[in-house]
């Protein structure tokens, strides 16, 4: 995982000044409210924001672990607190199918947007989509992954499936260039960069065959989804409905990036 230095404080200062801004507002009405009940509430939302960015390091780390981009542009804030609590208490199963659940749900969204971002690339990933309805996970898994490739070189200008330290930092130095290109704040700590940067996490989809040998001696269980095995013929079992959903959580979590670009 690439280290990153987020200044916790100013993260979300701009969220903390809004709602400090509306107690003050409260605070001044002349009709009867619980104005002790209000400023409460707004206090915890404050501080419930300070806490965000470091529960995404430590989400997004144990995700990729499992093959996990999960584009969560469209969930609730609140679900860092949860799947936070969940990690430390090793509810692995709790995570995997609230997350499978998840993509299920914004299946639709996440194929109108490939439609609407990558209308050259469309009619492969209509096919693979229609793969996945079929449950023919064989045949939508490799396109995916191979669309999603493909993909992330035309939007951040470089190789997506590697743990090679240089290039996670160039996809974290590109990621953020483009961000800034398209208007988003030149900052780790926004919140644009903060939904995205897991794009630039090591995990065990990119492994080589090396690192997958070193790994399976040391954790035979953990062993989802990887690239190399899929689009190389070494891997014959990989077609499940789970491993599908990843590389389509993949795909939409490159679309919520193609849509940053283009704000």
């Amino acid at each position: 995982m690439v280290a990153q230095s987020i200044n916790i404080e100013n993260a979300f200062a701009p969220i903390t000044e809004q709602l400090q801004e509306i107690q003050k507002n409260i605070a001044s009405l002349s009709f009867d409210l619980n104005l002790e009940k209000y400023s409460a509430l707004f206090e915890a939302l404050a501080e419930e924001a300070k806490h965000i960015p470091d529960r995404v390091d430590t989400i997004y780390a144990y995700l990729a672990k499992r093959g996990w981009f999960v584009p969560f542009h469209f969930a609730d804030l609140g679900l860092f607190k949860r799947y936070e609590a969940l990690i430390n208490e090793g509810d692995h199963q709790i995570i995997e199918n609230d997350i499978q659940q998840y993509i299920k749900e914004h299946l639709s969204t996440f194929k109108h947007q490939c439609e609407k971002y990558f209308p050259e690339r469309y009619k492969i990933m209509k096919s693979a989509f229609e793969a996945h309805e079929e449950e023919k996970y064989e045949l939508s898994i490799p396109v995916f992954l191979a669309q999603a490739d493909g993909i992330f070189e035309e939007l951040i200008g470089t190789t997506f499936y590697s743990n090679d330290e240089k290039k996670l930092k160039k996809i974290n130095r590109n990621l953020l260039e483009r961000l800034a290109e398209n208007g988003h704040p030149t900052s780790t700590t926004s919140l644009s960069y903060l939904l995205l940067k897991q794009l630039q996490e090591e995990s065990l989809l990119h492994e080589n065959f090396s690192e997958i040998e070193k790994r399976e001696n040391h954790d035979p269980n953990l062993n989802p989804l990887n690239r190399n095995t899929v689009l190389h013929g070494r891997d014959i079992n990989y077609a499940s409905e789970a491993n599908s959903l990843r590389t389509i959580a993949l795909i939409g979590l490159l679309c919520n990036c193609k849509d940053s670009f283009d704000m």
